[in-house]
């Protein structure tokens, strides 16, 4: 019996929007749960897809604990609001696994290699045999050169969403499937795709 067909999404860019690093200034994931803001029409791309027999998975490398940033309870009430936010807009998530670590952190408990941070397939093939997922059937969708390697690696096809915000995360060096310019988008290329 074949598995379900998932997407898996990234989060920052993609969902919520990305904030002023405060070390380099570079828009990147925010790192208060004060600073969590959903890009418009996030929550109804993620119900349309929901709608449209997809299982949701949340696929998010976020390192600023393994680099002692701010502690890793802060990161836990981010992801915490970030999905707070957007079940009060009716949109929920099948699963969400989120890669801690960093090969250059300082913290030793999440410092060094591991199987898991994107670019690497490892979040997305657990998420696959926990949940049935068919990869070859399923989109990996995500705002940076190594969310479309990770759903590459994987097996899946993939959509590179161009938010303007992240564009230091990406150059060139993947070939995703589709490109597109935010969530609201990409959703009705996949949805599309499988009406046909």
């Amino acid at each position: 019996m074949s598995g379900r067909r998932a997407v898996f999404l990234d989060r920052d860019g993609v969902i919520n929007a990305l904030v002023p690093d405060p070390l380099t200034g570079e828009l990147e994931s925010p790192l208060r749960a004060d600073d969590v803001v959903l890009l418009d029409g996030a929550a109804a791309a993620l119900r349309a897809l929901a709608d449209g027999g997809f299982l949701l998975v949340g696929v998010s490398n976020q390192p600023a604990a393994a680099k002692q940033t701010v502690p890793l309870a802060e990161l836990e009430a981010v992801q915490e609001r970030v999905l707070a936010l957007l079940c009060d807009q009716g949109a929920t998530f099948d699963d969400f696994r989120i890669c801690w670590h960093h090969p250059d952190g300082t913290d030793p408990l999440l410092a060094g290699g591991c199987d898991c941070r994107k670019p690497a397939p490892g979040m997305l093939l657990e998420a696959a045999a926990a949940g049935g997922i068919d990869l070859p059937a399923s989109w990996m969708v995500g705002d940076s050169d190594t969310d479309v390697l990770a759903g590459t690696a994987a097996g899946t096809r993939t959509v590179l969403i161009e938010h303007p915000g992240s564009a230091h995360r990406r150059g060139g060096a993947a070939s995703p499937t589709f490109v597109a310019a935010d969530l609201r988008a990409a959703a009705a290329v996949l949805l599309d795709l499988t009406s046909r």
